[in-house]
């Protein structure tokens, strides 16, 4: 049987040692073709070797190794196992017969072999490998820094002949000593058998598989290192060209999605051709990531000869990074867009650099902080990445190339960004060199088709002329590209051209560059150091100078002389230089520089220069150029390169150098090649000292270097916030290194005078208003108020990213930036932050840059010793409060004032807190503290930072941060007689503005010449303060104010729009509060308390939220308000706005849709989400007019987006209305407990926050009497109310009833029996409550009628459950009575006051007797006569009616009868008689109850 192997190599001679390493096969006077590494097992035991491994690994590595091949088969007791390996070309013999073949390739110099106990590759550490896990023996040798003990020497170089033997098998662990240096290589096979076991061959026979068998679905193959036979069809032929192989794929179509159907067959003789299907035996291996079978003269032959090759993958430009690997070696037809991302490896190896998708790779530490963020983008842009590659594996410029690269000309140009398009004919995609490749299905070049060649589209044209950057001076910098005026073939230390002629193109093209940019001032980098090549100091310089001159034909350039401190010994070969038109700048003093090797010992130092400007203006400029990223070994892991932290101790040293320049001038540009992309350590110095980083800052997607296929700027143009004041504008001019390199003066297809690659760097001009590099400081100043932890986005409010991402804004505009707050940026907040103590928000507040704020109410909400202990502590920012002290004492409890100091000018923030602090927090949480007048405490702090004494604090420019504000946001509430009107008025002049807070209003007035601010609430807005101050005169020159919203709202369209933010979101802030809401998942699931059915929002027919519906929700909600309210003291009434309630409370199940796990459960979570804006509740006086008038507002005004806005409101209010009344006059009735509300008389009410400014157009809850808020956030409300009651059940009774009453027939009063046709509404939920089904109407008590109630939901009302029916008043009532609705099923009542009119018993009939007679019985014709009547009443009383007097039948005359009349008796006078007979008599018809009478008839005689 086998011996079982010890972990590691024993000294003592247990086990399998590395016993011999030859590394230099193949090369020049080596004795054998291909490198081997023996093994060796001392035991007297065969040794499985199964499942171990061969690992290299370079020098310097100190990761794991980069060639692994697993082993098998087994080593005979004291016997070798000899380990084949590549060659490094066709010198020597072949090997003995190998035990196993490989493609390891290890250095034939330095490098390290190891023997592992696994079959992956691993990283046993660095330095003396000594009992590392998993590895049984290791051998460094040369200068590799990872050896046992100490490395093997191995003389020499590659062409030295000779390996490193062990000594006799012996193993001490000390590479050095074990191994010695021989010429004469002694490789040694296992012999072909186990001879402990002679019936179990050690070289099993082949076994057939598949390719995609072979393969396998990761990217190692799984049967590395064993004999397999497959079958394939050559799809691609790379005999020639230096691959020494074919590509072969399994015939048809791909049906093994996870695993590729391709291999590349290494080896491949002479048989077959591209369409045979070949059998091909042989071993797998991983050649650097590409599996591929190595086979031998024998191991192929032709099964079916013109088979055909299968038809091409797709190749997706989305398909990136390992998920190419399931098409390894298979023919693909690439689609999608592919851009050239670099032509760098064209000239030498025919190999062009795309980048799958639409727009080129951006550097991952241009954009990104280093670290692991950063470092996923690397690997997102590697993955991109797709060579081009031309079939070869051998240079263009070596003897077995036959011609050129394949895919530039000199006649084209193709630049960086432009479209690939490839042709029509397959590629294999293949892995080498750690990147995916496209290959030809032969090698090809630039003799070959243009059928197998791309063509490209211009995406990336050539700019014509430099960027227009504004202003009257510019600035350039500008890389000259190692210009030297010593050539290399003068003198080897020289770094430039080559020859003279190389030289004059150089310079042709440089001069036709920097006068095309047209600048005043250049900063130059890699420019010759004249005297360190033994030449007059700055010769290169001038020379360049002259050339300018004489291209411009004046002498209008001159340069700045370098720095006599410098000097030969302590300089580099190139150095940085300033030029500059004289006609425009002119020096002051001489250049300055900073003299120290400890930093600039591997850079160049940088080189400084103070200019004056023709208006007397100046500014300075610091060319740079600090130490290359370039170095040996495995680069850094952070990504930015070798020698970061001397880049890092050149930006700090620079720091002093612009320091000085500052004092002389003001404005400072550092210019240059930093070596270092924008977001790197290097660069954050300088931004972190309050440079802005002018090209990110001022452009997009503006990058002025490539490398390695990605965008980014090495070359940076900083200035500090003087200068910046002064920038019209900058840009980079892409003249170079989007550019084929063999455009240089040095290559092979230069643009002869062209500005085109006249270096690799690309220039950037800056515009500068030279009026405006004045000693005027600008200064902003960011404000915030009322934050209330609103971290999280929720429109209108931006959430905490995005008010970083301002504040970045704010600063990228103006290094000279103050980012301050009025208070209340804790407390009153939503759930995830409130649940936190408010971490999150002070976290995220800390990551914005917030500097100071004043304290607000709210910040003493959990008490003085929290705010004191905690929240100082967790914020990074200042609270400060100058009228908050100390019981009993004169030290305020937070400092009084912060100031912050900006080129020379100081501006002070003096904090306030209102007066009415001991009200609306807990007073047991401030009583160590007084709280004291405003005006007084401010006032005295204003003359402390304004009276010279530097003791007690000086300032230049003061704000007040007070958190008290106006009532409206008309500016008469900021100047009338209110508390904030005197505060206004009594604040000192010398307080140049005052931000305040408080009542959550925005407003931005000019008071007296003074900005009196407010941003609002929660994030919506903020105030940007412009401040422009003179230090010379101490004079400030203006100040004033603006809100900017940080959000935009939707828009309802068409087309609609959804609400933007308008700032991006600061990533940082966003982690913190995407952190922040998985935390508070936990306290989230807090159970609160239960409910027993539904609580719910109204619907719409169509299911939609109905804001116009009453809603079993709203009212809870009220209820629960007036609840909390009446803890603290009175209150009567609650209103509740609909759209303050974001979701249903369930009973089965959770806001998102998921059943409960307990049903009838409330948790912390879904009460926070059914209201999540963190409202503080508000009392106010009102009286019973203004309540009516504030239900009368849920109709909203004409153009307002909901016509009706239902309040919820609290139980024993009930209202009824009439929908179909005139606006104003809807509401009819309004009882609170069975009682009218008197119009006069006065009602506690208490609402949110929201409502109480007016929110939701109810503007009469904004002017109530005795305001106060109670500080109760309406969230904790409901906490704190299922924390007393347990268990909440649906009120499902409608507190407000629609009717439409006719009015009574006489408009007085209605009559008994009267018929009142009915309208009611508004009389059933509009979800899964209990149906009204019948509703019954009463008047006095007494049924009058019931009717069906329709339940169907009225679109945008609240008049869903409506009924029709017609009743009579009930005979036997009078007087005031009720007319009552009610609904049984839901216990909906309420009562109509009307009025019935009063009734008596109708009296009995008293009869009457009429008697009369005429005065005379004959009368002359044409006179009257009188008729005398008399009416007696029966039951003696005195009768009232009518007496008529008929002649005949004929009425001639009336009187009334009184009973004024005396006894009954009237005269009547009869009209003038005709001549005859006239037949008078009398008749009486009475008044109820008197009868109707009559008296008989008597002639007269006229004669």
């Amino acid at each position: 049987m086998l011996g079982a192997p010890p972990a590691l190599a024993a000294t003592d001679g247990s086990g399998v040692v590395i016993n011999e390493v030859y590394a230099r096969g193949g090369s020049a006077n080596q004795p054998y073709t291909n490198k081997f590494v023996e093994l060796y097992n001392p035991t007297d035991e065969a040794v499985s070797l199964a499942g171990w491994s061969l690992q290299y690994r370079s020098a310097g590595s100190t990761g794991a190794a980069t060639g692994v091949v697993e082993l098998s088969k087994s080593i005979p007791a004291g016997g070798y196992f000899l380990v084949q390996m590549k060659s490094n070309a066709a010198n020597g013999v072949a090997l003995p017969e190998p035990d196993l073949i490989t493609t390891l390739d290890p250095s034939g110099t330095n490098g390290s072999v190891f023997l592992a106990d696994v079959a992956t590759a691993v990283n046993p550490g660095t330095g003396s490998i000594v009992g590392a896990a998993n590895v049984v023996d290791y051998v460094g040798y040369g200068t590799s820094s990872n050896f046992e003990g100490s490395a093997a020497a191995y003389p020499g170089s590659n062409s030295t002949a000779g390996s490193i033997s062990r000594t006799d098998g012996v193993d001490t662990d000390v590479n050095s000593a074990d191994f010695a240096f021989s010429a004469t290589p002694t490789p040694q096979n296992a012999g072909g058998e186990d001879p402990t076991d002679p019936t179990d061959p050690t070289d099993p026979e082949p076994v057939v598989k598949t390719i995609a068998e072979v393969q396998g679905e990761g990217d190692v193959s799984p049967l590395v290192g064993q004999s397999v036979t497959v079958e394939g069809v050559i799809t691609a032929d790379y005999r020639t060209g230096g691959y020494n192989g074919v590509t072969i794929q399994t015939p048809g179509p791909d049906t093994t999605s996870g695993a590729s159907d391709g291999v590349f067959v290494f080896g491949m003789p002479a048989v077959g051709a591209v369409g045979d299907l070949v059998r091909v035996t042989g071993s797998v291996s991983e050649y650097f990531g590409l599996t591929e079978i190595t086979t031998s003269a024998t191991g192929v032959e032709v099964v079916t000869a013109g088979a055909g090759v299968p038809e091409p993958q797709p190749l997706p430009d989305t398909l990136v990074g390992d998920e190419r690997e399931a098409l390894e070696s298979m023919l693909v037809a690439p689609s999608g867009t592919y851009l050239v991302s670099s032509t760098h490896e064209i000239y030498n190896y025919g190999s062009l650099w795309m980048a799958a998708g639409e727009a080129l790779p951006v550097k991952s530490t241009e954009v990104l902080d280093a670290g692991d963020e950063a470092n996923a983008v690397a690997v997102a842009n590697r993955g991109r990445l797709l060579i081009l590659d031309d079939g070869w594996n051998s240079a263009v410029t070596s003897a077995a190339h036959p011609a050129e690269q394949p895919y530039l000309t000199k006649d084209q140009v193709v630049r960086n960004g432009d479209r690939v398009i490839l042709p029509s004919t397959p590629f294999v995609l293949s892995y080498g060199f750690n990147a995916w490749r496209l290959q030809p299905t032969a090698p090809i070049d630039s003799e070959s088709p243009a059928s197998v060649k791309p063509t490209f589209e211009t995406l990336n044209p050539r700019p014509e002329t430099a960027p227009a950057v504004g202003g009257d001076v510019q600035v350039g910098v500008f890389n000259v590209l190692n210009y030297f005026t010593t050539l290399q073939s003068e003198n080897s230390n020289a770094r430039g051209a080559e020859t003279a002629a190389e030289f004059d193109l150089q310079e042709e093209k440089i001069v036709a560059a920097i006068t095309a940019l047209d600048a005043e001032v250049v900063a130059l980098q890699e420019i010759e150091n004249s005297f360190k090549l033994g030449e007059a100091r700055d010769e290169a310089t001038a020379t360049l100078v002259a050339a300018l001159n004489e291209a411009e034909g004046a002498d209008v350039w001159d340069y700045v002389p370098t720095p006599a401190v410098l000097t030969a010994a302590t300089t580099d070969y190139i150095q940085s230089a300033i030029i500059y038109r004289t006609d425009a700048v002119t020096p002051k003093g001489d250049a300055q520089t900073v003299v120290d090797e400890s930093v600039w010992g591997n850079a160049r130092e940088p080189i400084g220069q103070v200019f004056e400007l023709e208006n007397g203006n100046d500014f300075s400029v610091v060319a740079n150029h600090f130490k290359s990223k370039s170095g040996s070994g495995t680069q850094p892991a952070d990504g930015q390169g070798f020698f970061n932290a001397d880049r890092v101790a050149q930006a700090e040293s620079l720091l002093t150098l612009a320091d000085s320049l500052a004092a002389e001038a003001g404005e400072v540009f550092l210019l240059g090649d930093f070596n270092s992309y924008s977001e790197e350590d290097p660069i954050q110095v300088l931004t972190g000292a309050g440079y802005s980083d002018l090209l990110p800052d001022l452009t997009d997607d503006q990058y002025t270097y490539t490398f390695d296929g990605e965008l980014g700027s090495l070359d940076h143009a900083l200035g500090n916030a003087a200068a910046v004041q002064g920038v019209t504008g900058i840009g980079r001019w892409a003249i170079n290194s989007p550019e084929w390199s063999d455009r240089q003066y040095d290559n092979g297809s230069p643009d002869d005078g062209s500005v085109y690659r006249s270096s690799d760097h690309d220039p950037t001009l800056i515009g500068l208003d030279s009026s405006k590099l004045t000693d005027v400081v600008d200064i902003s100043v960011m404000t915030i108020n009322d934050f209330h932890g609103r971290i999280e986005q929720s429109f209108p409010a931006g959430g905490a990213a995005v008010l970083a991402g301002a504040a970045e804004w704010v600063r990228s505009q103006n290094p000279n930036t103050v980012f301050a707050a009025a208070g209340d940026l804790i407390g009153a907040s939503t759930f995830t932050s409130f649940i936190q103590k408010d971490t999150p928000t002070i976290e995220s507040l800390n990551a914005a840059g917030l500097e100071v704020s004043a304290a607000g109410n709210h910040e003493f909400d959990r008490g003085w010793a929290d705010l004191r202990d905690r929240v100082q502590d967790e914020a990074d920012f200042e609270y400060i409060s100058s009228n908050v002290f100390l019981k009993g004492t004169d030290t305020t409890a937070l400092a009084p004032y912060y100031t912050k100091e900006m080129e020379g000018v100081t501006v002070g923030f003096i904090g306030a807190v209102t007066e009415d602090l001991p009200s609306l927090v807990s007073p047991g949480g401030i009583t160590d503290l007084d709280v004291r007048p405003i005006v007084e405490s401010v006032n005295a702090q204003a003359e402390n930072l304004t009276d010279g004494d530097p003791a007690n604090g000086e300032a230049d420019v003061l704000i007040l941060l007070v958190h008290e504000g106006a009532a409206t946001v008309a500016i008469d509430a900021a100047t009338d007689n209110s508390v904030f009107g005197k505060l206004v008025a009594g604040i000192d002049p010398s307080v140049d503005a005052i931000v305040s807070a408080h009542t959550h209003l925005a407003y931005n007035h000019v008071i007296d010449g003074r900005p009196v601010v407010s941003a609002g609430q929660y994030g919506e807005q903020f105030g940007l303060m412009s401040i422009r101050f003179d230090p010379n005169t101490d004079e400030l020159v203006s100040i004033s104010n603006e809100l900017k919203p940080l959000t935009t709202p939707a828009q309802v369209g068409p087309p609609p729009v959804p609400a933007k933010a308008n700032y991006p979101a600061d990533p940082e802030v966003a982690a913190i509060v995407a952190q922040a809401k998985a935390d508070a998942a936990g306290p989230g699931a807090v159970k609160l308390g239960d409910i027993t059915a539904d609580f719910n929002r109204a619907r719409e027919a169509n299911n939609s939220e109905a804001r116009g519906a009453e809603s079993t929700l709203g009212n809870f909600v009220a209820d629960v308000q007036l609840w909390a309210a009446q803890q603290d003291g009175a209150a009567d009434i609650a209103f509740m706005n609909p759209g303050g309630l974001r979701t249903d409370l369930k009973f089965a199940t959770n806001a998102d849709g998921t059943p409960k796990a307990q049903p009838g459960a409330v948790t912390y979570a879904e009460a926070a989400s059914v209201q999540p804006f963190a409202n503080t509740l508000f009392t106010q006086t009102l009286t019973g007019a203004q309540i009516t008038q504030v239900l009368e507002e849920q109709w909203q005004p004409a153009g307002a987006a909901r016509p009706f806005l239902k309040l919820g409101t609290s139980e024993g209010l009930k209202v009824v209305y009439d929908p179909t009344a005139a606006a104003g006059s809807h509401v009819t009735h309004v009882s609170l407990d069975g009682v009218e509300l008197d119009p006069a008389g006065e009602y506690r009410v208490v609402v949110n926050s929201f409502l109480a400014t007016g929110g939701d157009n109810f503007s009469t809850l904004g002017t109530g009497s005795d305001r106060v808020d109670t500080g109760k956030v309406d969230l904790q409300a409901m906490v704190d109310w299922f924390a007393v009651n347990k268990t909440a059940t649906p009120d499902t009774a409608q507190r407000s009833v629609g009717l439409v009453l006719p009015a009574p027939a006489d408009g007085v009063a209605y009559q008994p029996g009267e018929s009142l046709d009915l309208a009611i509404s508004s009389l059933d939920f509009s979800t899964n409550e209990v149906a009204a089904g019948q509703v019954s109407v009463s008047i006095g008590g007494i049924e009058v009628g019931t009717a069906a109630v329709d339940r169907t939901p009225v679109v945008t009302t609240d008049e869903g459950g409506r009924a029709t029916l017609t009743v009579a008043v009930p005979e036997g009532l009078s007087g005031a009575t009720t007319l009552e609705i009610a609904v049984a099923s839901t216990g909906t009542t309420v009562s109509v006051p009307i009025t019935v009119a009063e009734t008596t018993e109708p009296q009995a009939p008293v009869r009457t007797i009429t008697v009369g007679a005429p005065s005379k019985l004959l009368v002359r014709s044409g006179s009257s006569v009188t008729y005398n009547a008399q009416v007696f009443a029966l039951d003696g009383s005195k009768p009232v009616g009518t007496v008529s007097v008929y002649d005949g039948s004929k009425l001639v005359a009336t009187v009334d009868l009184t009973a004024d009349a005396k006894n009954g008796r009237v005269g009547i006078t009869v009209p003038k008689l005709s001549r005859g007979v006239h037949l008078l008599s009398a008749r009486f018809e009475g008044t109820e109850p008197y009868t109707d009478s009559r008296m008989f008839q008597i002639p007269v005689l006229a004669w």
